[in-house]
């Protein structure tokens, strides 16, 4: 379990009343990274959303069927949400992530926090605009990457 005061600086709790950070907590624990450790691979069941605490994660996309060679998309620092893929259908990390310096992360557990997000929709509604944000930042990152190359 983690301490719902750490949850609460979360931007990704942001709008979420304070009254279920208890809860969140308890679907949370902290995970301890170390460099060359993948979270997760292209493809693998998301069972969790994590917090990046410290240190740094690139996500990395597979450039062939077998997943033995990769190139890099981003790389996540502290405060960043990784695994977005354990709240939405399929739920199925769609690139991989490899942890490139040791790091701390708070691993919330998918299913338990779909079933929270189901049953109090204020909740479900921040933390889904909040996610939506983000992966709009990245997606305007990747965007600035792309022209760069031409």
């Amino acid at each position: 379990m983690v301490s719902p005061e750490v949850l609460r600086r979360h931007s990704l709790f942001a709008g979420v009343e304070p009254s279920l950070f208890k809860d969140l907590a308890m679907i949370a624990d902290e995970v301890v990274l170390q460099a060359g450790d993948w979270l997760f691979k292209e493809g693998d069941e998301a069972e969790a959303l994590y917090l990046l605490e410290s240190g740094k994660v690139d996500l990395k996309i597979n450039l062939d069927e077998a997943g033995t060679r990769h190139a890099d998309l981003n790389t996540l620092v502290e405060g960043d949400v990784i695994g977005w893929s354990a709240l939405v259908e399929p739920y199925e990390y769609t690139l991989g992530a490899v942890v490139v310096a040791d790091a701390k992360a708070i691993r919330l557990d998918g299913l338990s926090l779909r079933r929270m997000m189901a049953s109090n929709s204020e909740m479900g509604y921040a933390i889904m605009t909040r996610l939506a944000a983000a992966l709009g930042e990245r997606l305007t990152n990747l965007r600035v990457q792309f022209v760069s190359l031409t």
